[in-house]
């Protein structure tokens, strides 16, 4: 279960028994972004309005959906005006891990695949039609 709390304008939040504490300001825990999968140098794909703290935070390394769902309700319970795309978050999440998991193999496999070869793969599991 993710414990938080608010001091001085500052979401704190953390993961009992896993390396996960944070410090969030409160005025930017509702931002949202256009969220780019792939190398930043390079085409990839583009979901938009995401929650910019959920993708920060839960893409790094591949975490479980009930923390997520978690983080969301907290951002919600603080931020209740904010414009974010939550299905979008998700999928989002679902495809940045995707990648990370795919640049890790990639790593240690003896047929390499391209980053373009990466992306196609992950636009044609989930049928993304959004990308530059």
């Amino acid at each position: 279960m993710i414990k938080h709390s608010i001091k001085d304008d500052t979401l704190l939040i953390a993961i009992n028994k896993k390396d996960f504490s944070y410090r969030i300001p409160v005025k930017k825990i509702g931002n949202s972004i256009d969220w780019i999968v792939g190398e930043k140098s390079k085409k990839g794909i583009v979901i938009k309005n995401v929650s910019t703290w959920t993708l920060q935070l839960f893409t790094k390394k591949v975490t479980e959906e009930k923390y997520i769902k978690q983080f969301i309700s907290i951002i919600q319970e603080i931020s209740t005006d904010n414009s974010i795309d939550w299905e979008s978050t998700l999928f989002a999440v679902e495809v940045q891990n995707k990648y990370n998991w795919m640049i890790s193999s990639n790593k240690e496999s003896s047929e390499k695949l391209s980053e373009k070869e990466i992306i196609s793969n992950l636009i044609e599991k989930y049928k993304i039609t959004s990308t530059i």
